[in-house]
């Protein structure tokens, strides 16, 4: 569960920007919630992220926008445009072609899936040996389920010890989530995966799974240790039962229905549970978060 001092405060920063990126955000702003000077921020930031802080925020915003298209069939583009924390339209429609090569209304009535056949590590995933297949990339494993197999629930919010893991994919995420458990100074007798993204629309390279260690509220946080709160709202619930096949997030989005009176929430992370079964960590749940739309 352990992390870099730099790498704590810069993921602080990204916290930031993933909960407020519908609002107006700052230099200032984000190099205060790291604890850094601005010139040292920026620094900071790229040689950890591996981009320039407002670089990553407009593509924040532009995947916001795009996963809500796809999950909400009513929302209007200058609504959504604002909703994202574009100041003006024409700004949206401008950025939004330059990232995915297509208006945004050309995304929504299907032209995602042709962007995502040209993205060059869709090809990589499809040629990887049958069992490494990553279910979030494979069109044909996604599994429909009856939307009344999911309970709204408020859950309240739950503070968690985590580590972020960037760039990994299937058996290595895996393998570095494994790993990472082994080595927690923390009973397990339970946790939690974070994800900000569809993995079928942003690609492996640029996953980002925080593993999260369910602690008390008053625990005192070791400063290489990364804290958060997850839940806090309303949230989908998809109780998986014992031996039922992982359900991937891609699955998740296409059954639920997009003219539903609650929408997918980008705002907050898609959550597993995982709980013990026999010697095994197994996904129990899945919390889906929701907005009215």
């Amino acid at each position: 569960m352990f992390s870099s001092h730099r790498a704590i405060r810069i993921e602080r920063a990204v916290d930031l920007i993933h909960q407020r990126y519908s609002n107006e955000l700052t230099l200032d702003e984000m190099a205060a919630q790291a604890c850094y000077s601005n010139w040292h921020f920026v620094r900071a930031f790229e040689a950890e992220i591996g981009e320039a802080p407002f670089d990553f925020l407009r593509k924040r915003r532009l995947y916001a926008a795009a996963y809500r298209l796809l999950s909400d069939a009513r929302i209007s583009i200058s609504e959504l445009s604002t909703r994202c924390g574009f100041q003006y339209a024409s700004s949206f429609s401008k950025g939004f072609r330059r990232q995915f090569g297509m208006t945004a209304r050309d995304w929504r009535a299907g032209g995602w899936q042709h962007w995502v056949g040209e993205q060059p590590w869709h090809a990589a995933t499809q040629n990887q040996p049958a069992r490494h297949t990553l279910l979030e990339h494979d069109a044909e494993q996604v599994r429909l389920v009856d939307p009344q197999s999911f309970s709204i629930e408020i859950v309240p919010a739950q503070p968690v010890v985590y580590r972020r893991l960037r760039g990994l994919w299937g058996d290595c995420l895996n393998d570095a989530a494994q790993q990472t458990l082994r080595d927690s100074p923390l009973p397990l007798p339970l946790c939690y995966g974070a994800r900000h993204d569809f993995l079928h629309l942003r690609g492996p390279v640029e996953s980002c799974y925080d593993l999260c260690v369910p602690v008390a509220s008053d625990y005192a946080v070791p400063p290489t240790m990364g804290r958060a709160s997850l839940f806090g709202g309303r949230y989908a619930v998809r109780r998986l039962a014992p031996h039922e096949p992982y359900l991937s997030w891609r699955s998740v989005l296409a059954s639920w229905p997009n003219r539903a009176r609650h929408v997918f929430d980008t705002r907050r992370p898609m959550i597993e549970l995982y709980g013990w079964q026999g010697e095994h960590l197994c996904c129990t749940a899945l919390y889906l978060p929701l907005a009215m739309s």
